[in-house]
């Protein structure tokens, strides 16, 4: 087995069944009122530590992008989506972020005397917070109107692709899918890893783990894995502008958190917008 691959291996069988883990501990935490809760504190520390890579990714790029401002700003954003979908507040709470955020976003090229790239920090800075924000809050509104097993089946769709693309374009990878952004992802693999994204919630739904129909599975299936490499390949542009080749050192053979992130981060308002009529069968979750 090839040293990267044997990496990924032995960081992502773990971290899968981290995530397994943490949705049937929510389960249980549900039967004390408490629905929600586990997953959301392993977001919020998820998000904080992918904000803080995108804030070196931007300073990498040229721009004083505040390294505390950017993992706040998204853990605040992520908790004010939850609090919109549940009508626990307003659409006000999200006007006075994108009001306040990027106005804080200029304190410190200001501060550091920075003044012409003070706007295009501000920019990017809110641009990267909303997208982390407002991606991994689609994961949790999901959850909170579908059920834990819905988003469970979600993630692991949208991740499947990641690996079946890995494998299948290792294996079958001829022809280049954006040779200018990432050289080694191709055609072949996208569309393995988008069938085993399919595969996935089909799966899911034999096992009545999900109610919902096999076209209906098949398609949403499909749809998710794309949007995944979609998100896949925005984070790569980032990284490639930084002159990085990962966002970070903490997962041997993968990178860092925004690594881990960046599919289910693009993916997940559509995954919510599809999944959320899915429902949970037989009570589970």
């Amino acid at each position: 087995m090839a040293p990267n691959i044997k990496n990924r291996v032995l960081v992502g069988t773990p971290m899968f069944l981290a995530l397994i883990g943490l949705f049937l501990l929510d389960s249980v935490a549900a039967d004390h009122g408490l629905a929600g809760l586990p997953p959301l504190i392993v977001g919020w520390i998820l998000i904080s530590i992918g904000g803080y890579e995108a804030a070196q990714l931007l300073r990498a790029g040229g721009l004083a992008a505040d390294r505390l401002l950017i993992p706040v700003g998204a853990v605040l954003l992520l908790t004010a989506m939850l609090a919109v979908h549940r009508g626990d507040a307003s659409l006000v709470v999200l006007g006075i972020f994108g009001v306040a955020f990027p106005a804080a976003a200029m304190i410190r090229p200001v501060l550091e005397g920075d003044l012409g790239k003070a706007t295009a920090t501000a920019a990017a800075s809110t641009g990267i917070t909303m997208y982390l924000g407002a991606g991994l809050g689609s994961i949790f509104a999901l959850q909170q109107e579908a059920g834990a097993m819905v988003a469970l089946m979600a993630v692991l769709a949208i991740k499947s692709c990641d690996i079946g693309a890995y494998f299948t374009g290792s294996w079958l990878g001829r022809t280049p899918l954006a040779p200018s952004i990432s050289p080694a992802k191709t055609v072949e693999g996208l569309i393995g890893g988008m069938l085993l994204s399919a595969l996935v919630l089909i799966l899911a739904g034999e096992a009545d783990i999900i109610t919902a129909t096999r076209p209906q599975l098949l398609g949403v299936g499909l749809v998710l894995g794309a949007l995944g490499q979609v998100g896949d390949l925005a984070e790569s542009v980032w990284k490639r502008a930084a002159g990085a080749k990962d966002s970070g050192r903490g997962l041997p053979g993968i990178g860092g958190v925004l690594d881990v992130l960046d599919s289910p981060m693009f993916a997940g308002p559509f995954a919510w917008w599809m999944m959320r009529g899915f429902g949970i069968a037989d009570g589970i979750g």
